[in-house]
């Protein structure tokens, strides 16, 4: 096969209901980029039946549909019981995807029955060329979300072992890894055959702040109220409690300001309860939790004057580079994609992970020097503008094309 097609697989479910099949917003926003560069696409993933959780749409009323886009929904594999019973009847359809197009590149989760280790499982025993794909170190993520009773620390902590242990096997036998940012890069550069860093942002040049939105934002900083914003899951691998106790720290120290935390998720209500044990009112953060509204999103982001952030584990999240695009600064926790991203144009202040007193610093610095504060406006203004939808996807097709036709 060699008609510029490729199978791809996403991590988000879909959800089929009524004989229709949906699917997460922003995934259908990559798989329109993704078409744009290949002549045809088939894209599988997890598939369950019942209504859409929301963010999720109708997949056929945004043009994703055969036969330039395929979906292919696949049988729940993460339920040990399916994976069990269809895995060799999931492997079948994935061979012959993989043989009905020309590209194959797979997004790697590493769990057992994760649809991405089966499909770089089958494309290694057939010997056929494929990339996988990484935007975090998934076995990080299992110890960094684990609770605190022994028995769930001793589950996470084989579960990370199996995944790390299949990591590096992905990494080692794919011809190609794609790997978002540059933390994730130097995770697994060591040991990874075809290493590549790639970065994955779905705002365009239009959302992007223009200069005069930019000079705006940086002026009305001088004596505005410091607003404070983050975009993004209440998961314990973004540090949610960091990020509360670092507000707290600016209370106490008499530092006023508007946070938003913009995002559901399973420590919203610890945070919640964490921001009024520490006396932070109503009028001191609003959780907003899950917004569907990207345009909302968006405003969130171009009204804050900074976006502070406190990742604990090494992943390459894209609401850094969209603060960027909104002129809004980055300062939280320093790892290399952070730094990357600070470094292009000095728009932002990084501490050492897990410092919220430093942090709380810095932010209390910010406040007081207003003129500090607008420049890194101003060069967030100035950095990412080379990271938009359309220029990341055509880079990763670039990049797909050209190692796997080899």
């Amino acid at each position: 096969m060699s008609d510029n097609s490729l199978l791809l697989g996403f991590s988000a479910p879909m959800y089929r209901q009524a004989g229709r099949l949906f699917v997460e917003r922003q995934t259908i926003s990559g798989l329109l980029a993704w078409k744009e560069n290949f002549a045809r696409l088939a894209a599988f993933s997890i598939c369950h039946d019942g209504p859409p959780p929301q963010g999720w749409e109708d997949a056929g009323a945004h043009g994703i549909e055969a036969p330039g886009i395929t979906l292919v929904p696949l049988p729940n594999t993460y339920d040990l019981k399916v994976y069990l019973r269809e895995r060799k009847a999931v492997a079948d359809r994935l061979l012959a995807l993989m043989r009905d197009t020309q590209y194959h590149t797979f997004p790697y989760g590493g769990w057992i029955g994760d649809p991405g280790e089966i499909a770089a499982s089958v494309a290694r025993r057939h010997g056929i060329a494929h990339a996988v794909w990484f935007d975090r170190v998934e076995s990080q993520v299992v110890r960094a979300e684990v609770g605190n009773s022994v028995s769930t620390r001793l589950k996470a902590a084989i579960r990370a072992t199996v995944m790390a242990r299949n990591e590096k096997r992905a990494v080692r036998g794919a011809e190609l890894s794609l790997l978002h940012g540059a933390t994730v890069y130097r995770h697994f550069k060591p040991v990874a055959r075809n290493p590549h860093q790639v970065e994955d942002i779905h705002f365009t040049q239009e959302d992007r702040l223009d200069a005069a939105g930019t000079q705006a934002k940086a002026a009305g900083a001088l004596t505005e109220s410091l607003r404070i914003v983050y975009c993004g899951r209440a998961a314990p691998m973004k540090g949610p409690l960091d990020w509360v106790a670092t507000l707290a720290w600016l209370k106490g120290r008499g530092i006023a300001f508007e946070a938003r935390w913009l995002g559901d998720g399973e420590m919203l209500g610890a945070m919640q309860s964490a921001a009024a044990a520490a006396g932070l009112s109503g009028r001191d953060i609003v959780f907003e939790g899950f917004v569907t509204d990207p345009a909302r999103v968006r405003e969130a982001y171009r009204q804050a004057h900074l976006l502070l952030f406190c990742h604990l584990s090494d992943e390459s999240p894209r609401n850094l580079i969209e603060s960027l695009h909104s002129a809004t600064p980055l300062v939280g926790y320093r790892d290399p994609y952070s730094a990357e991203l600070v470094n292009e144009q000095g728009a932002g202040v990084l501490i050492p992970r897990g410092d919220t007193q430093a942090l709380g610093q810095a932010v209390e610095t910010l406040a007081g020097d207003r003129q500090q504060l607008a420049a890194l406006i101003r060069a967030a203004g100035a950095s990412a503008a080379h990271l938009t939808r359309d220029s990341v996807f055509r880079h990763r097709s670039d990049i797909i094309r050209r190692q796997l036709s080899v």
